[in-house]
């Protein structure tokens, strides 16, 4: 009966909608965000490698380890979203020529940026190293492996999409959604970091 598809899927599902759960809570402080982002991919990466079970223990082991780096990043990459934002606003509208060149200029860096986020949290997860190390890596991932990262851009881009056009993707965000989102770009990412994942940093469950 363990064996079973249904049974297989429905503890999945039910994982992940803990997951999420836990993830919106620690959410709430803002502050937080990157340290619960980095425990989300965590729990998914370690779901896709070892199996499923131990989502709160996971998560919180992750979110207490990684919780200073995590932080500093999180705002930093806050802070650079704003200025950025604030700086498209600006050259578009100006409306002059040299505005538009400088406006190409300023997406092709938020661009950069924004990839490069995409991987972040993940390496920070997975990978031992300073925040320059991990912005290197996430760096590196986001370019060297760009076929990965388009899919990366496809699902997240449709999740804020569907989210911003859809009530009802707004209640399934809160019941399962970010959980889910994680889960499936986590199998792209993991085909990024598998050559790279040091095997002494595991889940430290494995050995129990």
């Amino acid at each position: 009966m363990s064996n079973s598809p249904v049974i297989a899927f429905l503890n999945k599902m039910t994982d992940l909608i803990l997951l999420n759960l836990i993830y919106i809570v620690c959410c709430l402080p803002i502050v937080t965000i990157g340290a619960a982002t980095t425990a989300m991919y965590y729990v998914c990466i370690i779901s896709i490698r070892q199996g499923d079970g131990y989502v709160i223990r996971r998560f919180w082991d992750s979110f207490r380890k990684n919780f200073k780096e995590a932080t500093i990043i999180w705002l930093l990459l806050l802070v650079i979203t704003i200025v950025m934002g604030f700086d498209l606003f600006f050259w578009y509208q100006m409306g002059t020529g040299f505005s538009k060149i400088m406006f190409v200029l300023s997406a092709i860096v938020a661009f950069v940026i924004f990839i490069v986020g995409l991987y972040i949290f993940p390496v920070l997860a997975k990978l031992e190293g300073n925040i320059k190390t991990t912005i290197k890596n996430a760096a590196a991932f986001a370019v060297g492996y760009f076929p990965n990262t388009i899919v990366l851009i496809l699902f997240t881009g449709g999740f804020l999409y569907a989210n911003y056009v859809s009530l009802g993707m707004n209640a399934i965000s809160v019941f399962i959604g970010f959980a889910l989102l994680a889960y499936m770009k986590s199998f792209f990412i993991y085909k990024v970091m598998m050559n790279h994942i040091d095997e002494k940093y595991d889940d430290f469950f494995e050995n129990e």
